[in-house]
């Protein structure tokens, strides 16, 4: 145990001082550590190559981002108050882990709230209501610097779901996000935080009985290998937090921190399109997977899903409050438009 420590705090001195990819950049005036939980095949990643490509091109170098993926700088929670402490400079991480800070971005983790396009739904949560949610972050030292947002999430389990009331008496592994698992409760389900590469192994094992993830992420992390049952629900988006320290933005130049804000919403289109295609190719692979079973939530059963968690949006005032109903009401009137 201890040598697989030092090797791998061995490889981040490494990457830390040869950069992205292994390759050295002595004249940077600024180096940068941006961390995520993804492995290096999914969206995630590579927009966070493509954003570090882009803003060494904008700043000739002067500005390298060096990128720690797979959970490599530790959970996602850790990553999260890493970067709020200043250990760590940037991150990407999914709303629900960035919640322990930052309770308003739970809005990102209520069920059938944003539009049912990805596309709108990345316009929606980018547009003028972040500046509203920015307010949450900056009083934190941290800084949101865009949504990404990821193929909706779909049900899976080893006991068949087509109605709410399946959920009861069922385990279901869920980020450490109180919001979520408020969620799971409504449904009468016991939710059981769980590191997310720990989950196969939980599933594996029967600590729990079931899980929720995009079609990518159930086909990366191999979890329907483990699930007998996938429920094609899209009822939630599973929204990546692109933010930075306070502190580190605010000491970049000015003509620098406007290059960092203006590429972090540029990678947008980019993530979108290799999101869907890896989502696309996964949902594939495991509709041929002979050991599960995929079916499709009906309309009344999606009706009945709302109507049963329809109260998470009080809860998620009651847990972020004035500001959290700001957010909220100010999303809202986005998606009226």
């Amino acid at each position: 145990m201890k040598k697989m420590n030092l090797t791998r705090i061995l490889a981040v001195c490494l990457s830390l001082t040869f950069g992205v990819c292994g390759t050295t950049f002595a004249k940077a005036k600024h180096t940068f550590t941006l961390g995520h939980t993804e492995p290096t095949n999914v969206s995630t990643h590579l927009a966070a190559l493509k954003f570090a490509e882009l803003i060494s091109e904008r700043t000739n170098g002067d500005i390298e981002i060096v990128i720690h993926p797979n959970s490599e700088l530790g959970a996602a929670a850790d990553q999260a108050q890493m970067v709020q402490s200043g250990a760590i400079s940037m991150a990407m991480l999914p709303a629900g882990h960035v919640a322990t800070i930052v309770p308003e971005v739970q809005i990102f983790t209520i069920p059938f709230l944003f539009p049912g396009d990805i596309h709108e739904m990345a316009r929606i949560v980018n547009g003028p209501a972040i500046n509203v949610l920015n307010k949450d972050f900056s009083e934190k030292d941290i800084e949101l610097l865009a949504v990404l947002p990821h193929a909706p999430k779909q049900f899976t389990s080893n006991k068949p779901i087509n109605v709410p009331a399946d959920f009861k008496g069922q385990k279901i592994r869920t980020m450490a996000s109180p919001l979520i698992v408020e969620s799971y409760k409504l449904l009468g389900a016991t939710p059981v935080p769980i590191n997310y590469h720990e989950v196969y192994t939980a599933l594996q094992l029967g600590t729990v009985d079931g899980e929720e993830n995009p079609f990518w992420a159930i086909g990366e992390m191999k979890f329907y290998e483990v699930q007998k049952y996938i429920v094609e629900s899209n009822h939630a988006y599973l929204a990546t937090i692109f933010f930075m320290n306070k502190a580190m933005l605010s000491g970049l130049p000015a003509d620098y921190r406007d290059i960092v804000i203006k590429t972090a919403h540029e990678i947008l289109p980019y993530q979108l399109e290799a999101e869907l295609k890896i989502d696309k190719e996964n949902e594939e692979k495991i509709r041929a997977h002979k050991g599960t079973t995929v079916t499709v939530l009906s309309a009344d059963a999606v009706a009945e899903f709302k109507a049963i968690m329809k109260p998470v949006k009080d809860i998620y005032i009651k847990m972020a409050g004035d500001s959290g109903k700001e957010v909220l009401e100010t999303y809202e009137r986005e998606m009226s438009k």
